[in-house]
């Protein structure tokens, strides 16, 4: 059984053919573009995913007559808290709100003094990125869009409805949303109330590695692909990659470094001491769960560096940038970063949060400000870590995954900032899909569990590993110490918003609409 595993990302969607042994066969992949519109709203087309599936679909179904190679199934997994409204007859009513925009942030401050209710339902604190205040933003400032609106659908709602006609959601996406109980994974009466959303409005909530629904006959017609193929919903986009890097029992956690940085462990169940530093939310594992911290920048603040500091660059690649990451010494010579380019993520949600470079002297170079980045990413990230072995326990190996991660020298950064061993794929890279189709193919009872689903892969993936420089640990936690002291003494310690500068930005959004 060959499954075709549909990756929509932030960046770029791509289709991947997998046989029955998680090989690829085929892969088509479309970059498309996230529409930032100042500080506040970011937004996209939701015809990108429409052309997009169709393409990937259609370029399968040609591959396949030429190979002489069957599709069987497909499986999708997607990003997790963007928000479409569409009609009754599925056509968008707005661009997708996509999870960098920060709108609602009003809104969500507003639900501030509910937060400890709110967490205790969902495993989340009130923040901007999951779709529940957003598509309170909608009914409040965009009241005739509520209206209208018959489904709110996440990115991989839209592609499923697109494919089967079904408006299904599973718990992944669920529990994004801050409208899932995240013990009982059904919509919660008292959190609808909260948010003012509708519940005949959201998807019908099933588990991950449900079949969702079947190829349409007007999918078939529009791209060859026969009428009838399952498609399983695998789970959300960082689930899925964590079931990739084998996060599927206890002691096991992964960091995925892309568009933004994610680090997920498993859990069995919602911890009884579960406090709101991290996100409990459901796994790609039905009934499971992950404990989750998120960082809002990552890649996306590597680009930028690129594109300010080096636009004198003529080259497309990051060479010339790398170059300067190796040439700055550990510590990037005392030069200090603020990674919060879009707000911060766990574990407070400040969204008012904003990038700083700090403890810049003359001698201090672009190349010593290119490794504070990089510094700043992973200082970050371990303030996070240390919050997840509270839960976890001290782990000695931690699997690494990304983009970011294609470069040896940041890899190395976070060993020597973690303190730990640190385990690369190197040979395939796309863990989030194969984590995609070991769901599937589970699903679909080609595997009786995802232990032996991956371990069918896992014999061919070469990896390479990073071990920690004990004579760095003094000072990189020197270097953590400060910066998250300048953090506490720009931000008192817990949040300070930009409450006028976010409402002024989303009304006049609202009024241009």
């Amino acid at each position: 059984m060959n499954i075709l595993v549909i990756d929509a990302g932030t960046s770029s969607i791509r289709g991947i053919l997998y046989n029955k042994c998680g090989k690829s066969l085929f892969c088509h992949q479309i970059p498309y573009e996230v529409r930032f519109k100042g500080s506040v709203l970011a937004e996209q087309d939701a015809s990108d995913w429409s052309r997009t599936i169709a393409e990937i679909a259609a370029e399968t179904v040609k591959y396949c007559e030429k190979a002489a190679v069957s599709c069987d199934a497909l499986a999708l997994t997607s990003q997790r808290s963007s928000v479409i409204p569409v009609d009754k007859n599925g056509e968008p009513l707005s661009p997708a709100i996509m999870w960098q925009d920060k709108r609602n942030q009003e809104i969500a401050e507003e639900f501030r003094p509910m937060e400890n209710l709110i967490h205790e339902l969902t495993g989340a604190r009130i923040n901007t990125v999951f779709s529940g205040t957003k598509m309170t933003w909608i009914r409040r400032m965009e009241p005739e869009i509520y209206r209208r609106t018959h489904k709110f659908c996440t990115i991989a709602d839209f592609i499923t409805h697109e494919i089967t006609g079904e408006y299904r959601t599973d718990h992944t996406y669920g529990s994004r949303s801050l409208l899932m109980n995240v013990r009982s994974r059904s919509w919660d009466a008292r959190l609808l109330d909260i948010f003012e959303v509708n519940e005949e409005k959201l998807c019908e909530l099933v588990e991950p590695g449900t079949v969702i629904g079947c190829v349409t006959e007007e999918f078939s017609k529009k791209t060859g692909l026969k009428t009838g193929l399952p498609l399983v919903s695998a789970g959300g986009d960082q689930q899925c990659a964590a079931v990739g890097h084998g996060v599927i029992g206890a002691g096991s956690l992964e960091i995925t470094t892309g568009t933004g940085a994610f680090m997920l462990g498993y859990s069995e169940k919602v911890p009884d001491s579960l406090k709101n530093n991290v996100i409990c939310g459901a796994h790609a594992i039905p009934g499971k769960y992950v404990l989750e911290s998120s960082m809002l920048t990552c890649a996306a603040l590597y680009n930028w560096t690129k594109k300010t500091l080096f636009a004198d660059s003529e080259e497309e690649s990051f060479t010339s940038v790398n170059e300067a990451v190796e040439a700055s010494p550990a510590g990037a010579n005392g030069c200090i970063v603020l990674p919060y380019f879009q707000g911060r993520g766990t574990p407070d949600w400040n969204a008012g949060a904003s990038g700083c470079f700090a403890d810049i002297s003359l001698g201090t170079t672009r190349n010593d400000m290119a490794r504070a980045v990089l510094e700043a990413i992973a200082l970050e990230a371990k303030n996070n870590l240390d919050i997840l072995e509270g839960y976890a326990g001290k782990l000695e190996r931690i699997r690494i995954g990304g983009g970011l991660t294609r470069f040896a020298a940041f890899n190395q950064i976070q060993a020597d900032v973690y303190q730990k061993r640190l385990i690369h794929n190197m040979g395939n890279g796309e863990q989030t899909a194969l984590g995609a189709w070991a769901g599937a193919a589970v699903a679909l009872k080609l595997y009786p569990d995802y232990d032996t689903a991956l371990r069918q892969i896992s014999s061919e993936d070469e990896q390479e590993a990073f071990s920690p420089n004990p004579a760095r640990r003094q000072l990189y936690q020197e270097k953590q110490r400060r910066m998250n002291e300048l953090y506490r003494q720009m931000y008192g310690g817990e949040y300070i918003f930009e409450r006028e500068k976010l409402k002024n930005a989303a009304q006049g959004h609202c009024s241009e609409a």
